[in-house]
């Protein structure tokens, strides 16, 4: 009965000292990055960051591959790395006149989300015959390159590219040059290679 005992004591003792010394190597080489090895899968050596700065030839091309769930992946991989940028409304004031002129609010809208979390408040500014975009307690869930459109009806396929997204949180500024404000008046946040609508608000 003693000798059983010691046995189950000494086998015991045993198959702790495995778990804990051999556990954690197991455990590294089982657990893997589930986005990272998806992409594997698609390109050897593709990361997050090398698919975003792609250009869109070379992107579209690996988007033709790629299945929804790694798609997903994307999605939540952006999220957890939203970007801050802050501009005051007089750095673009400054870059776009020298002169002593009145600055003029006229429309605004409120962002709202579509489909993501989206909040703060977009307003054209005009200074003199130039105006510009500007998104004040702005934050939007942050996505794989981002751009900001102005669009007569929301669809940015009609709409005029501003570029990318300064930032997924923040004050920011947009050039309107040649931008027909009183045609376009519908912001767009849009996920450029997912063609994916993150966020809209409606200027009046």
């Amino acid at each position: 009965m003693l000798r059983g005992i010691i046995i189950a004591v000494i086998v015991g003792t045993a198959a702790m000292g495995v778990l804990y010394f051999g556990g954690p190597i197991i455990l590294s080489k089982t657990v893997t990055d589930p986005l990272q090895h998806a992409l594997d899968q698609i390109q050897a050596g593709l990361t997050y960051d090398k698919f975003v700065n792609m250009v869109d030839s070379q992107r579209n091309a690996i988007i033709d591959k790629m299945p929804q769930k790694t798609i997903d992946l994307m999605m939540d991989e952006a999220k957890k790395f939203p970007t801050t940028v802050s501009e005051s409304m007089q750095d673009m004031i400054s870059k776009i006149s020298s002169n002593t002129q009145s600055v003029i609010f006229s429309k605004q809208g409120e962002f709202v989300g579509l489909g993501h979390e989206a909040k703060g408040k977009a307003e054209i500014i005009s200074v003199g015959k130039i105006a510009f975009l500007r998104f004040e307690n702005f934050e939007v869930t942050n996505g794989p390159d981002l751009h900001v459109y102005m669009t007569s009806d929301g669809n940015v396929t009609s709409g005029i590219d501003l570029g990318k997204l300064k930032g997924s949180k923040g004050d920011q500024n947009y050039a309107l040059n040649g931008v027909d404000i009183k045609t376009y008046h519908i912001v767009v946040i849009y996920s450029q290679p997912f063609h994916v609508y993150f966020a809209e608000a409606k200027l009046s």
